[in-house]
């Protein structure tokens, strides 16, 4: 059969082609006004406006509550990590508190913080609360000078007073802190690495300084680089054995010291070690320390989000100072070989790197960059010749001396838990026999938490512009309950400075024995007035020891009959204005470590800065009972 010509078999055929599984349209077909199949074959079609409404309602609030769940949910993880975050930090901070030196800088800083504050405060207060040293009046002189040499004063600045007045409560307050730090770094070659990081946070405070095109921000710009790294020297000086690590695996992995994955890699290190970044750290003691949020926001790096363009007014002090730390690393680590020309060489090569990629973003002129950071460094090696950055070499072969090495021992400063014949030593002009050394006293944290109490207290006194003689109870009470002692004697010059007095007293027989203590001065013919004269800060831990009774006065061995004491004498620019006295009666039974010496000489000092100022009679005060 012909199929051509079967007109039932064509229609079978077409019939069967034209129904396929799902009909199939293309834009040709709806450009012929064919009508398309609905998307969602299972919506109702009859359904109303109102029931559609309410279906696209329905929708939109359930996709809503899946969003809010989702916030709610990543809020409450954001919290709880924000939270372990907090504790990790505290944690840490509790850990760095133990430390020696800590505390007192902790209470020294907020001192200075609070007189920078005070609507009422005088610049010779400022001056006051930050040393009686006059070596250290000097350095700090000398760091503000060259900080700001190029601000009123010319460089020329000779007293803190006219500082404060040039430059601002804050601005010697935080400087001031900052070689406050640098003071308390460890003495030797052991320092080394602290000694290196602090003077290359001072370059980079000269080079923000100098680089800063905005009058406004050109004192905070110095103070930033300063303290940007101060999470690294913190670190350094209470975790020296973690930095160590940190610090030899950054070697390890090759970065250059300084960059950006450097210091990305810091940080991350930090995080591993402390459950927090060296930033974080940082950024909460200054917080403890009560230094301004404005200092606090700058302290946190922060690179130019386009180096094409300059920086907005809200990052660019963030931006430089975190520029100029890394310029000082990198000049830093420039070879110290070959000749003056071909250092000075390297750096503008340094400098001319520097420009290419920071110039824009700072607003700076490449040209003269050069010139104007070999003025700096000028200026920096002149002051690292005067406080000391460089690094101490130990000789060939010398072993690094024990605490229990009787030739260290001598030539420690004296200190609590020296022996009798220690403390003899700074009393008498002749040598004394070698010394017998004491094992160091361990912390007593309660006594440590006494005195920083005190501390507290004495600062807020001082603040609210309490007499001497107040103050003077106030220590004297406060020595007398920390350190568990039998009395406290306070002394006090006489009008015609020749004697020390007794003038008040607290404890047992205080009252009736305090006359007793009458000090000759000039010239000193005794122990008391001999360590007085020097300003050692003294403790006895057996004062029948021969040595040391010979040089007691005879109503001391008679009357007093104490078996251990402790001597402050309070001092004021070489003058000796008097002593806080505390005993107890059994020998060997007065203990005070290191830290607690630090905090009990914080306590003396703000005496001292109170009596200086306020008159150095002790004004105001009265006898305590016996």
């Amino acid at each position: 059969m012909n199929l051509d010509s079967s007109p039932e078999v064509i229609a079978t055929a077409t019939a069967d082609s034209a129904a396929p599984s799902s009909p199939q349209y293309t834009a040709s077909d709806a450009s012929e006004g064919q009508v398309l199949p609905d998307p969602d074959p299972h919506r109702d079609l009859d359904l109303d406006p109102e029931q559609e409404a309410a279906r696209l309602a329905a929708e939109r609030a359930e996709a809503e509550r899946l969003a809010a769940e989702q916030a709610r949910a990543e809020a409450e993880a954001q919290a709880e990590a924000e939270a372990e975050r907090e504790v990790r930090l505290q944690r840490l901070m509790q850990r760095i508190a133990k430390h020696a030196d800590f505390a007192s800088m902790k209470d020294s800083t907020r001192l200075l913080q609070k007189i920078a504050r005070s609507e009422t405060a005088h610049a010779r207060a400022l001056s006051g609360a930050i040393s009686d040293d006059v070596a250290m009046t000097a350095k700090l002189l000398r760091l503000v000078n060259a900080a700001f040499y190029s601000s009123a004063g010319g460089g020329n600045i000779t007293s803190l007073q006219r500082a404060v007045a040039l430059m601002g409560f804050q601005t010697i307050g935080m400087v001031a802190n900052s070689l406050m730090l640098f003071e308390r770094l460890p003495k030797g070659a052991d320092g080394n690495r602290l000694r290196q990081e602090f003077g290359r946070a001072q370059l980079a405070a000269l080079l923000a300084h100098q680089f800063c095109n905005s009058s406004k921000q050109l004192d905070g710009a110095y103070l930033i680089a300063l303290f940007q790294n101060l999470g690294g020297m913190l670190a350094g000086l209470h975790f020296a054995e973690d930095m160590e690590a940190i610090e030899a695996e950054l070697h390890a992995k090759g970065l250059e010291e300084g960059g950006l994955e450097w210091q990305a890699m810091r940080e991350q290190l930090a995080r591993e070690q402390w459950g927090q970044g060296l930033e974080e750290i940082a950024v909460e003691v200054a917080r403890q320390w009560g230094w301004p949020e404005s200092v606090r926001v700058g302290m946190r790096t922060l690179r130019p989000s386009n180096l094409e363009r300059a920086c907005s007014p809200e990052e660019y002090q963030r931006v430089l100072c975190t520029a100029a730390n890394t310029l000082a690393a990198q000049l830093l680590k420039l070879p110290h070989s070959g000749t003056p020309e071909e250092r000075a060489e390297a750096r503008k090569a340094c400098v001319e790197r520097f420009a290419a990629e920071l110039a824009v973003p700072l607003s700076l002129d490449p040209e003269p960059l050069p010139e104007a950071v070999e003025s700096v460094k000028q200026v920096w090696d002149d002051l690292a010749k005067t406080l000391g950055f460089g690094p101490v070499v130990a000789a060939p072969g010398q072993a690094k001396p024990k605490p229990s090495d009787p030739k260290a021992a001598q030539a420690q400063k004296l200190q609590a838990g020296a022996s009798a014949q220690t403390a003899a030593a700074a009393a008498r002009s002749a040598p004394p026999a070698t010394p017998a050394t004491a094992r160091p006293a361990a912390s007593n944290p309660a006594m440590a938490e006494a005195l920083s109490s005190a501390l507290e207290q004495l600062s807020e006194m001082v603040l609210s512009g309490a007499v001497p003689g107040q103050l003077l109870q106030l220590c004297m009470k406060q020595m007398h309950a920390a350190l568990n002692l039998q009395r406290v004697i306070v002394c006090l010059r006489d009008a015609d400075g020749a004697y020390l007095k007794g003038r008040m007293g607290l404890g047992e027989r205080a009252t009736a024995l305090a006359p007793l203590f009458d000090i000759p001065l000039a010239p000193p013919t005794e122990l008391f007035g001999l360590l007085c004269s020097k300003g050692a800060d003294t403790l006895i831990s057996d004062s029948s020891d021969p040595v040391i009774a010979q040089r007691l006065p005879a109503w001391h061995r008679q009357q007093v009959r104490a078996g251990t004491f402790v001597l402050l004498p309070l001092v004021a620019g070489g003058q000796v204005l008097g002593a806080l006295y505390g005993d107890r009666a059994e020998a060997g039974t007065l203990h005070i470590s290191e830290r607690e010496l630090t905090l009990l000489k914080t306590l003396r000092n703000q005496v001292v800065m109170a009596m200086r100022f306020g008159g150095g009679n002790g004004g105001g005060g009265s006898s305590s009972k016996g």
